[in-house]
């Protein structure tokens, strides 16, 4: 498989250009719809744009398969396809899509090239820079087509970013609790621009619990490929019956969406040592 990085960028500037920033802070209460909360929303051009980007890369690979935000929305089931043998298109047609709605100029688009069951290439899109993050397994990671310097982390506390919304109570009171104990956090609300953060050491840390493929795949490789780690965070008593969780400090790797505590930390940071201000 033999794909060019820089084409795949030039995809999605055009993406860009031509649909998502045209259409920026002109959108009808119409164009916006509720999912699965009052929080978790799309708009007329997440799916315009997830559709335009299916039929660009579609010549590119033509026995790959489509993991879509939207369509993965509609069924969710497809999602499986990354734990099959074969090339799968993971595809954040917008992330930060409240921020996109609210006119908030932080918000990308993500995808990622997924062989068999490994990132091999991923790419972020940020659209109000009209600039683009690639990184591609082993050989290293770009921005604007050149190196990325990541800064030392700063004295202090570690900061980072911060979404938990979605574990079980008790989790969700602990690491709170460590949170203002050991750190400086604020919400995040776009992983796009998180990853960017971290890729370029502006923050130590960013903590995830709702964790869709589209979100990280790519992020996870910019990290690694500049010397960041995005891992799993696990309690044994976090088990329930019959269910699996990833034990922790397990690597990530593009999944079935889950609930559960992820931390990915800085190029130069010390991941072991996060974890362990989170309790783990």
């Amino acid at each position: 498989m033999t794909i060019d990085p820089i084409r795949v960028s030039e995809i999605l500037k055009s993406l860009s250009e031509t649909i998502i920033m045209p259409q920026y802070g002109r959108l009808l209460s119409t164009d916006i719809e509720q999912k699965t909360s009052p929080t978790d929303l799309v708009t007329r051009v997440d799916k315009e744009a997830e559709a335009y980007l299916v039929e660009a890369l579609k010549p590119l690979i033509p026995n790959a398969m489509f993991v879509g935000e939207e369509a993965a929305s509609e069924d969710p089931s497809i999602v499986a396809a990354l734990q099959s043998p074969g090339v799968v298109w993971v595809i954040d047609p917008i992330d930060g899509t409240r921020n996109y709605i609210n006119k908030v100029n932080e918000f990308a688009v993500i995808l990622a090239l997924v062989e068999n069951g490994v990132t091999k290439m991923g790419w972020i899109y940020a659209c109000p820079d009209d600039a683009c993050a690639i990184a591609v397994r082993d050989k290293g990671a770009t921005w604007r087509g050149g190196a990325i310097r990541v800064a030392h982390s700063g004295e202090g506390p570690p900061t980072g970013f911060r979404s938990i919304g979605w574990l079980g109570d008790a989790e969700r009171k602990r690491l709170t609790d460590r949170l203002k104990k050991n750190t400086f956090t604020k919400p995040g609300h776009c992983s796009a621009y998180a990853y960017l953060k971290l890729a370029f050491g502006a923050v130590d840390f960013k903590l995830s619990s709702r964790i869709h493929p589209w979100d990280h795949a790519a992020g996870v490789l910019l990290l690694e490929e500049l010397g960041g780690r995005t891992a799993f965070l696990s309690h044994h008593e976090n088990a329930l019956d019959g269910v699996d969780i990833p034990e922790n400090g397990a690597d990530y790797h593009p999944c079935n969406s889950i609930d559960h505590p992820l931390l990915a930390v800085a190029p130069g940071r010390d991941w072991q040592a996060i974890s362990a201000l989170l309790g783990y």
